[in-house]
């Protein structure tokens, strides 16, 4: 409720441009989805929105995303461009045990992997070649493969992607 009379009082004198930092942070779903169509229905009577927020998830919803990384921008582009400069696919798996077969691909292979309830999102290269690596190991481990898909990049999996790299904090 805060988070709309800041808005709201922001709003009295009809600026063109509205900068908002983490205006979303601690907010319950329900208001968080109200507060984003209150930003949809600004974005129509052309205002311009800064903002800032830790939520990749909510970033994917902007026109332009800029990834940072202690203070410097590493990537600014359209969220489907800065998705796509990530050149790789992501393989999610369901698995069972799932925090053995996270471990296992972090201690056995460089994929960077990321766990997401019964689910592990690995970032390959090459498809065939890397997922067949990964179902030997899981055959050899006795770890059981329940689903698979490709999955498009979030913006969440490429700043990990980004960040995980030795020189750490760039895009190339």
């Amino acid at each position: 409720m805060k988070q709309k009379l800041a808005l709201a009082c922001t709003l009295i004198h009809k600026p063109k441009i509205i900068f908002l930092d983490e205006p979303t942070t601690g907010v319950d779903p329900v208001s968080r989805r109200d507060f984003w169509k209150i930003l949809s229905n600004l974005l129509k009577e052309g205002i311009t929105i800064f903002m800032s927020t830790p939520y990749l998830d909510e970033a994917e919803r902007c026109n332009r995303v800029a990834l940072m990384d202690k203070g410097k921008i590493i990537s600014c582009d359209t969220p489907n461009n800065v998705k796509e400069s990530m050149n790789m696919q992501v393989l999610e798996i369901v698995c069972t045990p799932v925090r053995k077969a996270y471990n296992l691909i972090r201690s056995a292979t460089d994929f960077e992997v990321q766990m997401y309830g019964d689910r592990l999102n690995i970032a390959i290269s090459k498809y065939e070649e890397d997922y067949l690596r990964i179902k030997k190991l899981f055959e050899e481990n006795s770890i059981k493969e329940i689903d698979k898909r490709t999955i498009t990049p979030s913006l969440e999996n490429v700043f990990i992607h980004y960040m995980s790299k030795p020189q750490s904090g760039g895009l190339p």
